[in-house]
């Protein structure tokens, strides 16, 4: 899944960090349901996507009515990932200003 996040004060294995621009966070192999937090003072545009190759294509991560996930303000979200070694990661297509904080974790 990840290591145990350095600020965790639980048994949670997590992966986390901040986004200041556009790219990616880490990847994490979450099995069952699992945590996704972005929080911050920010203008972006972030999203949670997954892999079923190993990280070679992504997939963006859609709500129950087919809509993508896109966040443009704190969120936190439970998901539940019924196969074993999926990739999960959060992007940041779009960035004006801010720290987007992040964490995945289980």
């Amino acid at each position: 899944m990840g290591k145990k996040h350095p600020t965790a004060r639980d048994d949670a294995y997590a992966v986390g960090g901040a986004f200041t621009g556009i790219g990616s966070g880490g990847e994490a192999t979450p099995r069952g349901k699992f945590n996704v937090s972005i929080w911050g003072a920010f203008v972006a545009t972030v999203a949670l996507e997954r892999s079923f190759d190993g990280g070679t294509t992504w997939l963006n991560c859609t709500r129950p009515d087919g809509t993508a996930n896109a966040f443009t303000a704190p969120a936190s979200l439970v998901c539940d990932e019924p196969e074993t070694g999926v990739l999960y990661r959060l992007i940041c297509s779009s960035y004006t200003s801010g720290t987007v904080n992040w964490r995945i974790s289980q």
